[in-house]
């Protein structure tokens, strides 16, 4: 997934959340999804393959900044919410890429 900030998303005319990057392996309608809820996020998760689910979900973010106070609020949200439901979690800026994952289910 990628985190896409609603004003970047604006400009685009897209939706802004989570996107779902379409993988072979992942079973999503035939437009991949975004998700702007932690429901909806965690409705997506769980209607994964088993395999699916143990590997957990990773997502791209980009500059902190770029995120509203609402946005950064999802994300923490979705943090805790993987912690709780033992949800693996792993994030990573995409300045960073490919050596710059942490998990977040684990911390904290």
């Amino acid at each position: 997934m990628h985190m896409l900030p609603k004003r970047v998303a604006d400009l685009g005319g897209g939706k802004w959340g989570f996107a779902v990057t379409y993988a072979k392996y992942l079973k999503i309608e035939a437009d991949p999804p975004t998700l702007q809820t932690t429901k909806e996020f965690l409705s997506f998760v769980r209607t994964q393959d088993e395999a699916v689910q143990e590997n957990g979900v990773w997502i791209v973010i980009t500059d902190p900044e770029a995120y509203s106070a609402g946005e950064k609020a999802l994300l923490e949200d979705v943090k805790v919410a993987c912690k709780q439901k033992s949800i693996p979690l792993f994030i990573c800026r995409g300045k960073d890429l490919p050596n710059g994952w942490k998990r977040y289910d684990k911390l904290h």
